[in-house]
C-alpha cells in the first residue's frame, strides 16, 4: 500500500515537472540577455557617468588656451581719514568712491604646458571610452558564463528525470513480479534505494537551476520573485579540438580587447604628464590688458563766476596828500564738484602689459613633480604588464580547458554508449530473473554518473569555445 502510494506521488511529481509552469512566460535569447544586463548595470552607468566628466574635462582644458577677461565694478565709502583717489592728497572728508573697468589676461607660452594638459585629456578621454567598453565586455562574459550554467542545469534536471523514469518502470515490473510471486518481495529494496538516490538527484538540480537562475537575475537587475523567463537553448552540435594555438589567440586579442587598447593610451598619457612636468622648468610669457575709469566725491574742478572781489593788496597811493591803501579787483572763483559721468570720460585708462616670468628656484617644485610623473608612467607601465600577463593566462587556461573538454567528451560519449549497452543487457536479464538487482543499480548508476559528465564537459567546451571566441574576434554570437 505505501509503495503504491509512493508511486503515485512520484508520478505525479513527474508529470508537473515534465510539464513545466503553465504561465506565459518571456523567452530570451543570450544576446537579450546581455543587452539587459549591460543597460541595467549600475557600474557600467558608472563608467558611463566618469566617461561625461572626462569629456567635460577635455573641453575645459580646450578653453584653457583663451584668454581670460575679468570685469570689474568696486564702489566703496570712507569715513574719517583717508586718501582722497582724485588728488592722492589726505583728507578727513567723507569720501564715496567708484572704480569699474575690464581686464584680459592671456597667457601666451609656459613651457607647452596648457599644450601637453589639452593633448593628455583628449588620450583620457579615448581610454575612458574603452573603460566603458570594457566593462561592457566583463558583463557579456559574466552574463554568457550564467546563461550558460542555467541551460545546463536545466539539461541536467532532464537528465535526472529520466533517469528516475527509468529506474520507476522498472520498479514497476518487479513490482507485478512480487505479486506474482516470481521474485521475493526482498528485491524491491535495491529499486527502491535507487529510486530514492534518484528523488534525491532531481531535487539537487532543481536546486541548482534556482541558484542559477538566480545568479543569471540578478545580472539582468531582475528580482527573483519577478514574471519567470525561458532561454533560447544553445545546441552543440560537434565538439572538436580547436585548431591552431593559444598564442595566436592572446596575439590577436591584444589588437582588439579595449583594456589592452586603453592601458596603451594611458602610457602616452603618463609620458604627457611627464612633458607638463619638465614645462615647469620654462619660463612663462602673458599678456595682459586693461581699461577703465572712477569716480570719487572729493573730485572738484574751478568755475569762473560773474561777480568780482575787491582785496586789499600791500601797496600805497597819495591822493590829494591823502594816502589810501590799494586794492586788487579779481572775478570770482568757485569749487564745484564733477558729476559722476563726467568723471567716468574724464578719468579713462587703458594699459598693456608683457609679462615674462623665469623660474629660478621653486622649493623643488618642478624637480618633485617631474620624479612623480616618471613614478606615475612606471605604475602605468606595471598596469600594462600585468593586464596582458592575466590576459594571456585567460586565454592560455581556456585553451587548454577547451582541448581537454573536447578530448573527455570524446571519452565519455564512448563510455555513454557502451554503459547504456550494458544497461540495456542487465535489464533485459532483469526482466527475465537471469541478473540479481544490484548488477542492474550499479550499471545504472554508473551509466547516470557518466551522462551528467557528458551534459557538463559539453557547456564547459561551448563556454570556453566562446571566450576563446571572444578574445579571437571581441564578439560574442
Amino acid at each position: 500500500m505505501l509503495l503504491s502510494k509512493n508511486k503515485t506521488i512520484f508520478r505525479a511529481m513527474l508529470a508537473v515537472l515534465l510539464a513545466g509552469p503553465a504561465v506565459a512566460q518571456d523567452e530570451l535569447s543570450l544576446s537579450e540577455c546581455i543587452e539587459i544586463a549591460i543597460a541595467q548595470n549600475l557600474k557600467i552607468k558608472e563608467s558611463e557617468l566618469g566617461l561625461q566628466s572626462t569629456i567635460n574635462a577635455h573641453q575645459q582644458s580646450k578653453r584653457d588656451l583663451l584668454p581670460a577677461v575679468t570685469g570689474v565694478f568696486n564702489p566703496g565709502y570712507s569715513l574719517g581719514r583717508s586718501i582722497d583717489p582724485y588728488t592722492n592728497s589726505i583728507t578727513n572728508n567723507q569720501i564715496g568712491t567708484n572704480s569699474l573697468g575690464i581686464r584680459a589676461d592671456w597667457l601666451i607660452f609656459n613651457g607647452y604646458q596648457r599644450k601637453n594638459t589639452q593633448e593628455q585629456a583628449a588620450l583620457n578621454l579615448s581610454a575612458s571610452q574603452l573603460d566603458v567598453q570594457s566593462s561592457k565586455n566583463n558583463i557579456t562574459l559574466n552574463t554568457l558564463q550564467a546563461y550558460m550554467q542555467v541551460l545546463m542545469s536545466q539539461e541536467l534536471l532532464n537528465v535526472a528525470l529520466k533517469q528516475a523514469e527509468s529506474t520507476q518502470l522498472q520498479l514497476d515490473r518487479i513490482t507485478k513480479q512480487v505479486k506474482l510471486l516470481v521474485v521475493p518481495e526482498s528485491a524491491l529494496y535495491n529499486l527502491q534505494a535507487q529510486l530514492a538516490n534518484d528523488e534525491i538527484q532531481i531535487t539537487n538540480a532543481k536546486n541548482d537551476i534556482k541558484i542559477a537562475r538566480m545568479t543569471l537575475s540578478q545580472l539582468l537587475n531582475r528580482r527573483i520573485d519577478q514574471a519567470e523567463y525561458q532561454l533560447d537553448p544553445m545546441e552543440v552540435n560537434t565538439v572538436t579540438l580547436t585548431d591552431g594555438t593559444w598564442q595566436d589567440i592572446y596575439q590577436t586579442s591584444l589588437t582588439l580587447l579595449p583594456e589592452v587598447k586603453a592601458i596603451k593610451i594611458r602610457m602616452q598619457s603618463a609620458e604627457k604628464g611627464l612633458d607638463i612636468a619638465r614645462g615647469l622648468k620654462h619660463p612663462t610669457l602673458s599678456l595682459s590688458s586693461s581699461f577703465g575709469t572712477a569716480f570719487s566725491s572729493a573730485a572738484k574742478r574751478a568755475f569762473i563766476s560773474d561777480s568780482f572781489t575787491e582785496t586789499p593788496i600791500n601797496a600805497f597811493v597819495n591822493v590829494d596828500g591823502k594816502t589810501y591803501q590799494a586794492t586788487s579787483v579779481s572775478q570770482s572763483v568757485e569749487q564745484r564738484n564733477i558729476g559722476y559721468f563726467n568723471q567716468l570720460g574724464l578719468n579713462r585708462a587703458f594699459s598693456v602689459n608683457l609679462s615674462v616670468r623665469i623660474p629660478i628656484f621653486n622649493a623643488t617644485q618642478s624637480s618633485y613633480k617631474i620624479q612623480e610623473a616618471k613614478i606615475q608612467k612606471m605604475m602605468v607601465s606595471n598596469q600594462q604588464l600585468q593586464i596582458e600577463q592575466q590576459l594571456r593566462q585567460q586565454t592560455e587556461q581556456a585553451f587548454v580547458t577547451l582541448q581537454n573538454a573536447a578530448e573527455r567528451y570524446k571519452t565519455l560519449e564512448k563510455q555513454v554508449y557502451v554503459l547504456d549497452k550494458a544497461l540495456h543487457v542487465s535489464e533485459v536479464k532483469l526482466a527475465n530473473g537471469v541478473t540479481d538487482l544490484l548488477e542492474y543499480t550499479m550499471a545504472k548508476t554508473n551509466l547516470d554518473r557518466v551522462k551528467a559528465s557528458l551534459v557538463q564537459t559539453k557547456y564547459e567546451y561551448t563556454v570556453r569555445k566562446k571566450v576563446l571566441e571572444f578574445y579571437a574576434t571581441g564578439l560574442t554570437k
